[in-house]
């Protein structure tokens, strides 16, 4: 199914082994610094030290906040994949990569997706996860300044409880692959649009709210919900047609709740503040979030 580009790449185990990690009193460029020093004790890394330089100039503030140093190698390899992937002219610029690792005996999986930036990209990610029957238990999206894509799923089995199996992570590549390619293939957008054909109607509405004081550049929209099978794909879809950049996502679903919290910009780069245009998007949102008997 995948053909002979390999843009999926399995890891059964679960990653390197923890090491310490710096204090969380440090800030984030205190954290960069040490980061930067534990690598260099590296010998055994695959990256180049211009690709370092890269990432540690060209990632958020908010990714050296919380990443680990488990996942920054992996992070590092992920995207030096990605970049090596489409350096191929057989390849589509458009192609993600993705790398995902088990995560202990619990069934869930951990994912990275690298790819270039695009209007309405996490939505995509999000309607090939539920299209495969995967719920996105926690998601962070980061980007660097050179338009590189680097956003990390935690993922589990549509009820919660089944394992994830390789061969809907295998099924969900292909779909993303397809939704992202120019044009899209028809048989991705089908099936990353048949959730809204098997989601339960909502027992309870979903709560919105928004916030323009917490960060000096976005806004953040707010959303609980009891969480459903592209619940996700849902809001960021609404998002992306109200012409919202997302810059940064934080995904949470505890106890069959969904609580995300979503920094938006508008086509310009500024805050949504205009009372109107905040009502239209939480109708739009309401809309899209509300599962009709």
């Amino acid at each position: 199914m995948l053909g002979s580009r390999c843009f999926l790449i399995e890891s059964l185990d679960e990653g390197p082994a923890p090491g310490c990690e710096p204090s969380k009193e440090l800030s984030w460029s205190e954290r960069q610094d040490w980061f930067r020093a534990r690598l260099k004790q590296r010998p055994g890394l695959k990256i180049t030290e211009d690709e370092l330089e890269v990432h540690f100039s060209a990632m958020p503030q908010h990714y050296w906040e919380c990443v680990t140093e488990a996942e920054l190698e992996w992070g590092l390899e992920t995207v030096h994949g990605f970049l090596e992937m489409v350096a191929s002219p057989e390849v589509p610029a458009t192609s993600p990569f993705i790398s995902w690792r088990r995560i202990g005996t619990s069934g869930n999986v951990r994912v990275m997706l690298c790819t270039w930036d695009r209007h309405g990209l996490l939505a995509k990610a999000a309607a090939a996860f539920s299209a495969v029957r995967l719920s996105i238990v926690q998601a962070d999206v980061f980007t660097r300044a050179d338009d590189v894509v680097l956003d990390t799923f935690t993922i589990a089995g549509a009820d919660g409880h089944a394992p994830v199996s390789p061969s809907q992570m295998e099924q969900m590549g292909f779909l993303l692959e397809g939704a992202l390619s120019e044009p899209p293939r028809f048989a991705s957008l089908w099936a990353c649009s048949r959730h809204k054909y098997l989601a339960p109607a909502s027992h309870l509405a979903p709560s919105i709210s928004f916030d323009n004081v917490s960060s000096p550049d976005n806004t953040l929209v707010q959303i609980e919900a009891p969480d459903r099978l592209g619940l996700l794909y849902d809001a960021l879809q609404a998002l992306a047609d109200s012409g919202l950049n997302i810059k940064q996502a934080r995904i949470n679903t505890q106890n069959s709740l969904a609580r995300d919290t979503i920094h938006v910009t508008n086509g310009t780069g500024q805050k949504v503040s205009e009372p109107t245009q905040l009502d239209s998007l939480r109708a739009r949102l309401e809309s899209a979030l509300t599962v009709s008997p």
